[in-house]
Order: C-alpha cells, then sequence, then structure tokens
C-alpha cells in the first residue's frame, strides 16, 4: 500500500542572557543501522561579542565555537520539514539561545515513501541521547528541562514524540475523498534505488520532553484519538494561508485532538514555509517557492514576535519552580 505525502518542506539559565549566540557544529550516530551520521549543529549562550556563520549560503549572526556560557542550561531539540535541513529555523536558534537556551538541530535525509513515518521520532530521540550522553558540553545541561520546536513533518515528529500516536489509514480514506488535495499528490522522497529505505521499528515516544511548541503540523493522522496520551504542554501554530496542509485537516485537528487545548496561534496571510527563517538574496533565487510570501505578510515582522512568544513558552513551561 502507498501512503502519498505531498508535504514539500524545504524543522531559563541560571546565568543571564548572553549576548550572541554560539554555533558548533555536530555529527550525530544515525537510528537506522548502517546509516552515516546526521549533521547538524547547536546554538547556545555565548559571552563574546556577536560575529556571522556562514552555511550553505545562509549568513546567520553567531559566534563559531563559543565557549558555552552558563550552566544548567535547558535544552531544545528542533525538526525540520521534509526535504529542509538544520539551520532552516536558525533564526527561531538563535533567538532562544539568546534568551539562555541550548538548541540542537540535524538535517533528517527524509529518504524513503515511509521510513521517514518512524525515523524521524527515532533521530530526533537519538539527537536528544546524544546531546545528554555525548556532546563535549552536556554537563552545563539540565537534563529535567528539555523541549522540542517542531514544523510540519518536524512537527509530526515532534507530536508522536510526546505520545501522539499515528493512524496512517486516515490518509489513505482522506485522499480517497479528496484527490486534489497537495497532500495526495505524489511525494517527492522515492525509495532510493535498492527499494524501501530501512526504517526503525514502532514509533519513539520520549517522557523527556517538558514542552513542545508545534508549528503547521502534518496533523490530518492524529485526528480523533490520536493524541489521547499527551500529556506535555503545546504551543501550536498554524499558517492561515496554508496551501499545502489544508485547513482544517492539520492543524486544526490537533487542536481538536489535544486532551488539554494548546496555546493556539494562527497567523493571518502566512503560508505554509512562512515559519522558515526569512530567506536572504540567494535563497529567493534558488528556492522561490519556499521564500515567496503575500504582499500583505512581513516573514521578518512575524518572526521577531513568534520568537518572543516560542521563548516565553518555553520560560514558562520549563521554568525549574
Amino acid at each position: 500500500m502507498k501512503f502519498a505525502f505531498a508535504v514539500v518542506c524545504l524543522a531559563v539559565t541560571a546565568a543571564a542572557p548572553a549576548d550572541a549566540a554560539g554555533i558548533q557544529r555536530i555529527s550525530v550516530p544515525s537510528p537506522v543501522a548502517g546509516a552515516p551520521n546526521l549533521d547538524g549543529a547547536v546554538w547556545h549562550p555565548c559571552a563574546e561579542a556577536p560575529g556571522t556563520v556562514t552555511f550553505r549560503s545562509v549568513e546567520m549572526p553567531g559566534t563559531l565555537d563559543c565557549p558555552i556560557a552558563g550552566d544548567s542550561l535547558p535544552l531544545i531539540v528542533i525538526s525540520h520539514g521534509g526535504g529542509g535541513w538544520f539551520g532552516g529555523h536558525h533564526d527561531t536558534a538563535a533567538t532562544l539561545a539568546d534568551a539562555g537556551y541550548v538548541v540542537a538541530a540535524i538535517t533528517h535525509p527524509d529518504r524513503g515513501r515511509r521510513a521517514w513515518l518512524t525515523n524521524r521520532p527515532a533521530t530526533a530521540k537519538g539527537l536528544i541521547d546524544h546531546m545528554l550522553e555525548r556532546w563535549p558540553g552536556r554537563t552545563r545541561l539540565d537534563p529535567a528541562r528539555i523541549g522540542f520546536f517542531g514544523f510540519s513533518r518536524g512537527a509530526y515528529t515532534g507530536l508522536v514524540l510526546i505520545g501522539g500516536a499515528p493512524k496512517l489509514w486516515k490518509f489513505v480514506a482522506h485522499c480517497l475523498l479528496a484527490w486534489s488535495d497537495p497532500i495526495c499528490k505524489p511525494p517527492p522522497d522515492a525509495p532510493d534505488s535498492t527499494g524501501e529505505t530501512p526504517k526503525v521499528e514502532g514509533y519513539a515516544r520520549d517522557p523527556r520532553i517538558g514542552a513542545a511548541v508545534i508549528a503547521a503540523p502534518l496533523g490530518l493522522v492524529f485526528s480523533g484519538s490520536g493524541l489521547r496520551e499527551v500529556d506535555a504542554p503545546v504551543q501550536l501554530w498554524r499558517a492561515g494561508a496554508d496551501r499545502l496542509l489544508l485547513h482544517p485537516h492539520h492543524a486544526e485537528a490537533v487542536f481538536e485532538a489535544l486532551p488539554v487545548k494548546p496555546e493556539y496561534h494562527v497567523v493571518p496571510n502566512a503560508g505554509h514555509f512562512a515559519f522558515l527563517a526569512p530567506c536572504n538574496d540567494v535563497q529567493k533565487t534558488f528556492a522561490p517557492r519556499v521564500c515567496k510570501d503575500a504582499p500583505e505578510f512581513d516573514r521578518a515582522r512575524f518572526h521577531a514576535e513568534m520568537n518572543a512568544k516560542i521563548v516565553a513558552f518555553f520560560d514558562r513551561r520549563l521554568d525549574p519552580e
């Protein structure tokens, strides 16, 4: 049976807040046997003067390999959308780091039509394991304060990690009735030449996650009873003009299914990709679909507001008191 998904988503510290985010690269073991390590980065509080770092033609504020400032720091894991990379939400990561958080993100390989459904949660869980057990700065972390930010497929990932039970037959039933829905188109990530990509068995739940920000979630599979076991607080975001994950099948379905209603934000005029960091000129040239916003929508202004709300949410929900 084929499950067609067209979700192209090119995912309080003891010290005073630092003046700039430190950035360092990481390499994280894959949960898939024999697969290469996963590329990623960590943003963290830094007491040095701010500089700039460039990854993949994206210049972002930060100081490469700056010493970590602070102790007992909370950890936030970021999971990007399908086809994205670890730097897709770099401004959100830097804002959190400036506020005293350590933020880790890896690039999910997302190969195979089905494998990512279980590989993604296992990979994100493995990233938390890496940060707590192997990352050189692990003694600076507070393992009792862990949060999650996910966009699109990354939001799906977060919902699984905090206890969601996806029901994939809902996609089949939906697409039989709504075959013109963009989510029912053939996916861009077909299996490799050897067939289906190896996957982890089962869905990984991680009770260490104490709060989750869920943005433009791939939520259809959680409607009904799929989120009844979730007890972590959630901040939920919906793009008001999303043309990929059509309302009310996704974010609204998640809102209705959560047993404890989340902090819910609906963003007028925002398209699906509005949650990605504002694009530079190079990105606008090579990824216009991801970078283009409605004329009346200011992505940079929205991100300033969204990032402030995300910091405030984690400050409340991961407060050690």
